[in-house]
């Protein structure tokens, strides 16, 4: 053992259980460095003992870190955890500043860049320096295929502030928080620009802070937003558009209305009407019955199942039949019975006018407005019967609305029209609609809803989006000053092509609704940049309690 004196803000340690060669402990002004062996030695028969050493960026330019050594329960270290800034299950008092689109808060604390490189260099030996570099490299990006450049204002400039820069404010993410609250965190994995972290205590709530009417929030993924009033919801929904528009759009707020607040209802819980839980697959113990752990949704940054005997938001029917249904399945799992007895799978609540259908193939209908539409229970329809036809009203207006040229809007497009919500919703305003959806099943649902509702100037393609435009009949012939055309595309947003061709097309107006208002933006980027501009933009709260988010712009050609 090597002992060396060092001063209150020299360097520290390295956290115990990185499987490292050194161990540096600072214990009243002296630097400890034992062997593995040693180390592991002296404190093999120490109770509850767990250290807290970590980096973090000192009073003193040329200081590394502190350490800190505290009594607590013994914590093993995940042999993949990636130990610069932070140690694990380091603990931090921050201030929240702001929240990303999947609304987890944005911390900031001061860390020694270049402190941790050469803590690195010189206390590591050589192959513990090269595992621990790919490991950074392997933790350069989120698992779950996040996108912090979108989700983060300014993560980027906060982590970049130029090569020659040694310190920075590193970003912790951390769930269920407020901006400006006064949190303590604690650090559970490092990634290349940023770390995560669980919410250890609220120090000093904000005065939005609400007590959750679910009992299971903080550890279920379903909803991210409970402990906010709605109030704060929506203002914080209509703020991220407005952001994405400019940071991710590149648009000058000048140049477009202010979003405007946030559209939603007072059903914001038992809304639902539609949620698909999952159980993995029956777990069997010599001796034992198979047996199913959880049947729910799935962790908050886990893919674990969390057992939900009732969703809070989902209609009260649903939650009455899922009582029903989970027993059912229980049983099934006990009895070998269960249809794929050898795996997990998804099941299905819908609530629509015959009931709660739990069979994804049986045909159901439900109105929206005036229409009546008929689908199959396990196909996509917009699931807030509360707040989907005050969306509906709105595309379809939007769409109507006399241009300044003065000339009426006629003819009405219908892109990624899945069963026909908006095409069908919009017929009795236009001469023609036609809808396109790549889902062949999906355009037969938005025929037999056409059918049923008697409403004969509907045409249904079945083709990709970027189709439509290239076909001789449909649409050519439409008059571009009075065509409207409505684009409601999955997540990732339209493609490169069909915007190219949207463009090429000319309308005199394009009614933008998204589920994702990030790409949406970038979408908003391209139109802009070929000759339309914004008219308005609305989000729609469709899942109040959660971070989701639907999103509608209107573009006018200039």
């Amino acid at each position: 053992m090597k002992v060396r004196k060092c001063s209150n803000h020299a360097v520290a340690m390295i956290s115990i259980g990185f499987g490292l060669v050194n161990r540096v402990v600072k214990i009243r002004g002296f630097a400890l460095v034992f062997s593995s062996a040693r180390f592991n030695k002296a404190f093999k028969n120490v109770k509850n003992f767990r250290p807290r050493n970590f980096h973090a960026l000192s009073t003193s330019e040329d200081s590394l870190a502190s350490s800190i050594l505290e009594e607590g329960e013994a914590t093993k270290t995940p042999s993949n955890f990636v130990p610069y800034p932070f140690a694990y299950h380091q603990e931090l008092v921050l201030t929240v500043d702001t929240l990303t689109n999947l609304g987890m808060g944005i911390c900031r604390t001061e860390v020694d860049v270049q402190s941790c490189d050469d803590l690195e260099e010189t206390v590591l030996p050589i192959e513990s320096r090269v595992n621990s570099r790919r490991k950074r490299r392997r933790s350069s990006r989120p698992k779950d295929g996040r996108n912090l450049a979108d989700e983060c204002p300014d993560l980027e400039e906060a982590n970049n502030e130029g090569d020659n820069q040694t310190s920075s404010k590193w970003v912790i993410m951390v769930p269920n928080v407020i901006p400006g609250e006064h949190v303590r965190v604690r650090i559970y994995r490092n990634y290349k620009t940023y770390s995560d972290a669980d919410l250890v205590d609220v120090i000093s709530p904000s005065p939005n802070r609400v007590t959750p009417q679910c009992s299971l929030f903080e550890v279920c993924g379903g909803c991210q937003y409970q402990h906010m009033s709605i109030q704060t919801q929506r203002q914080w929904k209509q703020q991220q558009v407005q952001d994405l528009l400019e940071r991710v759009g590149q648009l000058d707020p000048d140049t477009f209305p202010r979003v405007l607040p946030t559209c939603g209802t007072d059903e914001v819980y038992h809304y639902r009407s539609k949620i698909t839980p999952h159980y993995d697959a029956p777990h069997k113990k010599s001796g034992q019955e198979p047996f199913i752990r959880a049947i729910g949704f799935k962790e908050k940054n886990s893919r674990r199942i969390v057992d939900v005997a009732q969703c809070e938001i989902a209609t009260k029917a649903i939650n009455e039949e899922l009582v029903k249904l989970r027993d059912q399945v229980y049983t099934q799992a006990k009895e070998g019975t269960l249809r794929r007895p050898q795996k997990g799978a998804t099941l299905l609540l819908r609530d629509a006018n015959e009931g709660v259908v739990t069979d994804p193939n049986q045909y159901v209908t439900t109105h929206v407005n005036e229409i009546k539409f008929r689908f199959l229970a396990g196909n996509f329809f917009q699931n807030n019967p509360f707040v989907v036809p005050l969306m509906v009203q709105h595309v379809v207006e939007s769409a109507k609305k006399i241009p300044i040229h003065g000339k009426p809007m006629t003819h009405f497009i219908d892109c990624y029209c899945g069963s026909g919500l908006f095409c069908l919703s919009a017929s009795k305003l236009f001469d023609v609609c036609v809808g396109i959806e790549v889902n062949q099943k999906a355009i037969e649902e938005a025929q037999d809803t056409a059918q049923l509702n008697n409403l004969q100037n509907c045409e249904f393609v079945a083709a990709s989006a970027e189709a439509i435009f290239e076909s001789d009949q449909a649409v050519q012939d439409f008059p571009r000053d009075q065509t409207a055309v409505v684009v409601d595309p999955p997540r990732k947003g339209c493609s490169p092509e069909f915007l190219q061709q949207l463009c090429n097309y000319a309308p005199q107006r394009v009614v933008y609704m998204s589920c994702d208002p990030s790409t949406q933006a970038r979408d908003a980027k391209v139109l802009v940049s070929n000759g339309y501009e914004i008219t308005s933009a609305l989000p729609f709260d469709l899942f109040p309690q959660t971070r989701h988010i639907e999103s509608l712009v209107i573009f006018e050609r200039v």
